[in-house]
């Protein structure tokens, strides 16, 4: 499989610092070459979409259903690392890499709660049970502040919507996360195209920005895999919808800009630590923060016995000291998030072929389905996601 490293210069970062260039906001990572922000800076509205999981892989492979975005696609880009949705998103939300925000991946284990904790909807990662925010603040200790604060700071004119779904628009880390825009949920795909419409034709008068995310194709992919039908009925569903919004639209001075945190590749082969007795006796703590990215503390009196035991899954990931992963830069670029130092351990472990590898907690066990499909990898399916641009 071809491996795919995230280009800090040509990457979801750069597109998020061709919006804030619009808005006359200087962020710390240059604007995407391909972007002109010349035309963007006088547009009227910008429609600023995110559709979770929605590879270029995808793209290529429905292209005969997908016209319409295929037409408007300036040119692939690549994901943050990890490639998954905790580091993507908080970049896509604050124009940092992962290096400065430090939400590295899905699960991240907090020395401050003695207690893994899935960043995004703060959840225990045994009990899958949502934490009281207020004793479990992790959005404190990991993050970034919002493009949407840096753009009012500068253009308090702007009127900002942060369109998302009903089950999301109460999460402590949207509702901090969307800033000075206003949250507006939304139940279905025809209310949130009907809700866009009517927001750039109906609301006052001015400059607007309208972030949008999409959990879909995202949570699909990991039910169904990758290329399942269901996938392909809802690319089928969004290019139309687009391509009819876009007609609705017309004479708006509207650009809409798409893409995606990350891609997804199917998984055939899980390996569970725990049923590694070789390796698992060598760790210290359980694996954390992704399946497929992966922070092993190792006992320091077993770093041999820890690496003879990794060698049976090297053709599947690739293995790093923390000095090795370090200078890699896989993380990006800027000042380094305290929290980072916490969560990298001895050994890096990351996914280049279709193979994921878990804890299993005694609590819980292993799940009785798992997901088809995974990303968090250094894989070309995960890593480059596209870049469209629709001027109306």
């Amino acid at each position: 499989m071809k491996i795919i490293y995230p280009d800090y210069k040509n990457s979801i970062v750069n597109l998020v610092s061709s919006i804030l260039e619009a808005y006359d906001v200087t962020n710390n990572h240059p604007p995407l070459k391909q972007l002109d922000t010349k035309t963007l800076r006088i547009k009227k509205n910008i429609i600023f979409f995110i559709l979770d999981g929605f590879g270029m892989n995808l793209l290529n492979k429905f292209a005969n259903s997908t016209k319409f975005l295929n037409k408007n696609l300036v040119s692939p880009i690549t994901s943050v690392f990890p490639s998954t949705t905790s580091a993507a998103i908080t970049s896509i939300i604050s124009g940092k890499t992962p290096w400065e925000h430090g939400a590295i991946g899905w699960t991240l284990y907090f020395k401050e709660f003695a207690k893994n904790i899935d960043y995004l909807p703060n959840w225990d990662s045994i009990t899958y049970k949502t934490q009281n925010a207020k004793k479990y603040n992790v959005i404190d200790y990991v993050g970034a502040d919002n493009i949407f604060n840096k753009i009012s700071g500068r253009n308090p004119d702007v009127q900002q919507f942060y369109l998302t779904h009903d089950e999301l628009s109460q999460s402590t880390n949207i509702i901090k996360n969307s800033g000075t825009a206003k949250i507006i949920p939304y139940s279905d795909n025809n209310h949130l195209y009907k809700t866009i419409n009517e927001l750039i034709k109906t609301e006052k008068e001015g400059r607007k920005l309208i972030f949008v995310y999409s959990s879909s194709p995202d949570k699909i992919e990991h039910r169904h895999g990758v290329y399942s039908n269901e996938v392909k009925d809802f690319i089928v569903e969004t290019d139309s919808a687009l391509k009819n919004l876009s007609s609705q639209l017309a004479g708006t001075d509207t650009t809409i800009l798409i893409t995606a945190d990350h891609g997804l590749i199917d998984i055939n082969n899980y390996s569970y630590v725990n049923e590694d007795e070789e390796l698992f006796d060598s760790m210290i703590m359980p694996t954390f923060p992704e399946p497929r990215f992966i922070s092993f503390f190792v006992k320091k009196h077993k770093m041999k016995q820890f690496k003879k035991a990794f060698k049976k899954y090297e053709d599947k990931f690739l293995l790093f000291t923390r000095n090795e992963f370090l200078k890699h830069k896989f993380l990006g670029f800027g000042k380094m998030h305290p929290k980072i130092d916490d969560f990298i351990g001895d050994y890096l472990a990351i996914a280049i072929s279709d193979s994921a590898m878990k804890s299993i907690y005694m609590q819980n066990g292993k799940w009785k389905k798992e997901f088809l499909a995974h990303h968090a990898g250094l894989t070309e399916d995960e890593m480059l996601v596209p870049l469209i641009k629709i001027d109306i």
